[in-house]
């Protein structure tokens, strides 16, 4: 039986990295923030690839998640992977489900921690549309068969943007009493994705309430789900979407990012602005040990009296949220966050009013077809 609660909770408790391991890519996702497809000119060879594993291990860093791109697209996957295990850390890859059955047997005799399926539409014309290749959608569950037929722990991540958004229900249908971990995220807009399909404030809290009934209504044993990092912050009427509550951005604390091309950033999802170094020049421990929270920090305290995140009585706690999300909407403030959004839709209404899911379940239903659904 899959350890779900590894599935869910292992990458948000510990310091963990997240390695696009290439940018080449069998999918053309619409919502691709790294516009993958082909291979940087100067990725990292297999020699440079074992040394940095070895080096974040004896970093202190426990799992590491092969993302893309697309994992599997390149030959030394297997012997990079084999050296995380090695080392005796959980390894994830990311994967969007094309070449699962290619690779099954080595799945097997990795004793893989996690494969984690990219799944973005209810139905195969929505699947299909965002990933871009026709057949995908049918490939995926597939994959998640034969996965799960041979016990590797499986896992699933939903990317909502406009299109998909009033698919969730049928996602959710596909993965009830299945045993699939599911992480629910926004898409932003960079790489190739379009502003004009970013979920709108109301949309987005609509999502949220999608996640905080479903967690509700189901154990984690019939549906382990969970909102990503993006979801939150401090609600004045959802519970916590999350496994813990918010402390915070942990981009460069207990999260890394890595590039193909051994840049190093606090997490894949900011700007190369906030790249720390490449490991080919500076010693992986020498840029971890450095100050190398000091950019983060930098735009963090940016003090500017008008800015609503900046004079919220839960700042100090909240820091303003993902920091990615802020960069790529090119704002401060965190636009999606909960407290701000329920301050403006409910103005009218007496704050706060701490609705019970227990208690005032219908009218918390409600709320939720009145704002997904419109």
């Amino acid at each position: 039986m899959p350890n779900l609660k590894y599935q869910l909770s292992y990458f948000l408790k510990h310091k963990c990295a997240v390695w696009e391991f290439t940018l080449k890519c069998n999918s053309k996702c619409i919502h691709c923030g790294s516009s993958a497809g082909k291979s940087r000119l100067d990725e990292l060879n297999t020699e440079e690839a074992l040394t940095l594993v070895k080096g974040l291990r004896s970093c202190g860093y426990d799992g590491i998640a092969l993302m893309g791109g697309e994992p599997f697209l390149r030959d030394d996957w297997y012997d990079v992977a084999q050296e995380i295990k090695q080392n005796k850390m959980k390894l994830t890859i990311v994967s969007n489900g094309l070449e699962i059955k290619n690779q099954i047997r080595k799945l097997k005799k990795l004793q893989i921690d996690c494969v984690s399926l990219s799944l973005d539409g209810g139905i195969p014309k929505t699947h299909d549309y965002i990933r871009g290749i026709r057949g995908a959608y049918n490939k995926v569950l597939g994959s998640i068969k034969t996965l799960q037929k041979e016990n590797i722990p499986v896992s699933v991540i939903t990317t909502v943007n406009k299109i998909n958004f009033k698919e969730l229900n049928l996602i959710r249908d596909l993965l009830i009493n299945k045993k699939i971990a599911w992480q629910i995220q926004i898409a932003l807009p960079i790489g190739r994705f379009s502003r004009n399909l970013v979920i709108s404030r109301k949309q987005f809290y609509g999502v949220a309430m999608f996640i905080a009934l479903n967690l509700k209504k189901y154990s984690v044993r019939e549906l382990p789900l969970i909102g990503a990092h993006c979801f939150g912050y401090f609600s004045m009427i959802l519970p916590e979407l999350g496994l813990d509550p918010w402390i915070g951005c942990q981009a460069g604390k207990s999260v890394l990012g890595i590039q193909s091309n051994g840049n190093i950033k606090g997490c894949l999802t900011l700007s190369d602005d906030f790249i720390e170094g490449n490991i080919r020049t500076t010693n992986i421990s020498d840029i971890i040990n450095s100050r190398f929270d000091l950019k983060y920090n930098q735009y963090l305290h940016k003090n500017n009296s008008q800015d609503y995140c900046y004079n919220c009585e839960m700042f100090k706690k909240c820091k303003g949220g993902c920091l990615g999300t802020r960069m790529a909407l090119n704002s401060f403030d965190n636009p999606y966050c909960l407290r701000a959004i329920e301050k403006n839709l409910f103005k009218n209404e007496s704050l706060p009013f701490r609705w019970k899911i227990n208690s005032k379940i219908s009218k918390y239903k409600y709320l939720y077809q009145k704002i997904l659904l419109k």
